[in-house]
């Protein structure tokens, strides 16, 4: 089966925008040729390959044929350059790579990642922000072409490079632990002191409480997916939360946050996992990566 790449790069536009309207723009084509295009697509390979809706969304099938269209992008970027004709008018369109980062390393050490390969690679970057823990599960099912992820195993078909690890504490305002944590730390203490949960796929707290305690116990607070957002809630007092050591190094000082068990850290091992398609910009940026997070996070040998 031929697939013509105007057709595919209609239904990758379509994913990518969440929407026809917002996918036709972006091609400086009409919606209706756009339309026409998916159509032609799910006629000819006899499946449906996006899910109407707001936003739209692939099927597992759709997400097969936008992850080799990205792959072919990357291949073409690779044959412009080695051709010499990145400078070329219709040639200096930075190629697009959506690569899933969680959002930890996004708000932390990544944007050197972002500012580099804009530079020396012409390349620009599609985010997708998750949990590092379920990150993986963006490149296992083809949303993406790359990830920052916990998955130590290699995914098939993926390369898998250990980056280091991030490093979290626990801390609170003074004021907050002397009004909630006045009589001690403990387990119990913590649970009903209001915290700080990133997600409902927030793992960290309580992986905190297991190094802390020794067990496990249940947490009441508010959810607040933002890194700024979450920042600013742990400095006014809302509640206790993790936060990266490099990011809470100046408050720390300052005595404006403080640590609720000083010593106590919890670790988180990342790895960079991509798909091995045989693009050399591909293998120049992990290695791009691969610098920048072995200066920027721990580099333990028992991590």
């Amino acid at each position: 089966m031929r697939f013509e790449y105007p057709y595919l790069a209609a239904l990758a536009a379509v994913v990518r925008e969440g929407s026809f309207e917002a996918a036709a723009r972006s091609l400086n084509i009409t919606q209706s040729a756009v339309s026409q295009r998916i159509k032609h697509l799910e006629e000819k390979s006899g499946a449906v390959l996006i899910i109407r809706g707001r936003p739209c969304m692939a099927t597992e099938y759709g997400q097969q044929l936008c992850h080799h269209v990205e792959q072919v992008r990357l291949l073409e970027h690779d044959l412009k350059e080695n051709l010499g004709v990145m400078d070329a008018p219709e040639g200096g369109a930075p190629a697009v790579i959506r690569i899933a980062v969680n959002s930890d390393s996004l708000a932390t050490w990544f944007p050197e990642v972002i500012l580099r390969a804009g530079a020396e690679l012409n390349l620009n970057f599609d985010v997708i922000p998750d949990d590092q823990e379920h990150t993986a599960d963006r490149l296992r099912n083809g949303d993406a072409l790359a990830a920052i992820t916990t998955e130590s195993r290699p995914l098939h078909g993926c390369q898998r490079i250990p980056l280091g690890a991030m490093e979290y504490q626990a801390v609170a305002t003074p004021d907050f632990i002397k009004e909630h944590l006045s009589g001690g730390v403990t387990a119990d203490t913590v649970s009903q002191a209001c915290s700080l949960i990133f997600n409902r796929k927030d793992l960290l707290p309580q992986k905190w409480l297991l190094d802390a305690f020794g067990e496990s116990v249940p947490l009441q607070g508010h959810l607040l997916p933002t890194f700024t957002g979450y920042l600013q809630c742990l400095l006014n007092g809302s509640g206790w939360g993790m936060m990266p050591s490099s990011t809470l190094r100046p408050y720390l000082k300052n005595r404006s946050l403080q640590e609720l068990k000083p010593g106590t850290r919890v670790w988180v091992p990342l790895h960079w996992q991509a798909g091995t398609g045989g693009s050399e910009i591909m293998r120049v940026l992990s290695n791009m990566v691969l610098s920048v997070a072995r200066r920027t996070l721990q580099q333990t040998p028992d991590l």
